[in-house]
């Protein structure tokens, strides 16, 4: 009963703190200022992590290496916020835990944002970041590519770039948390789930894809921008996590069915009751702790 209600009041305060304020019209600038301190309420947990600040292919980047690394992987981080909010900031506690609990070297990678750089500007700098991580001395097959959000779409047509240009050696695999994948909003759970998540809206993301796509010829389905009209063939083992109440469940889903078509290892894992970027929250709900843990089970068994 306790943690029913808890999770009522945290999902009433994101609704009303949010979700509400993320179907205004504010200017891009305010809303990163009010993330950026709105995910302050995540405690940092450091005491068993380095953190180093630097730069790859110009853009900054914040190395967090837990204490306890017992294996030579990598993950390419790229954060989500609709492809116009987030920051090396507002994710970095999550990013901490994920280090600490998966024991793996994280690169978060503070990639340029829209409207300021719309597509094809983020999606060429952050293929510009991965191979500079190459040609700094990572091995891809040691390379995961991770991201939530928008940051999943850009670290899954990042994958499907690799695999149409056959020059550049592919990732060892690829993590995708509550992925926003497809930019036509035709997945069912836009609609259906658009009253139970807690944290985003439809029209939070019309807007993040009037901002993304801004000045382009590209057709909201071409595979360049959403990559779940491309072709999965050839992807690296595949992690995707998403919650029932998220509204970009079916474009998780759909996902997962398209990847096993065409013979891609999929671990897909639904966590029941949980709403958009849920894991984020692992300090307050086991779902998110159980999360965690689930993607450390997913990295061992690379």
């Amino acid at each position: 009963m306790q943690e029913m209600w808890k999770q009522w009041l945290v999902e009433a305060l994101l609704k009303t703190t949010i979700r509400y304020p993320s179907q205004r019209q504010f200017s891009p600038n305010l809303n990163r200022f009010y993330i950026n301190h709105a995910t302050s309420v995540f405690p940092l947990h450091h005491k068993n992590l380095t953190t180093e600040k630097k730069t790859l292919a110009h853009l900054p980047i914040e190395i967090i290496t837990p204490s306890t690394q017992k294996n030579e992987s990598v993950i390419f981080y790229l954060h989500g916020g609709g492809f116009h909010l987030g920051s090396l900031k507002s994710h970095r506690a999550w990013l901490y835990r994920l280090a600490e609990t998966t024991k793996t070297q994280i690169i978060n990678v503070d990639y340029p944002l829209a409207p300021e750089s719309p597509f094809p500007h983020s999606s060429q700098a952050i293929y510009n970041a991965y191979l500079a991580l190459i040609s700094s001395g990572i091995q891809a097959e040691n390379i995961i590519l991770a991201g939530d959000d928008s940051g999943a779409n850009l670290a899954l047509t990042l994958a499907l770039r690799l695999i149409r240009q056959k020059d550049t050696v592919l990732p060892r695999a690829v993590m995708l948390f509550s992925p926003f994948l497809d930019l036509t909003l035709t997945s069912r759970s836009i609609r259906s789930n658009r009253k139970h998540d807690a944290l985003t809206s439809i029209q939070f993301l019309q807007k993040g894809i009037g901002y993304y796509t801004a000045n382009t010829n590209f057709e909201a389905d071409d595979p360049r921008i959403s990559p779940l009209y491309g072709d999965l063939t050839g992807l690296p083992p595949l992690l995707i996590q998403v919650g029932s109440k998220s509204v970009l469940l079916d474009d998780a889903t759909r996902l997962k069915e398209m990847a096993e078509a065409v013979d891609v290892v999929v671990d897909y894992q639904l966590y029941t009751g949980m709403w958009h970027n849920f894991f984020m929250f692992n300090e307050w709900f086991d779902e998110g702790k159980q999360a965690l843990l689930n993607s450390k089970e997913f990295i061992d068994s690379l």
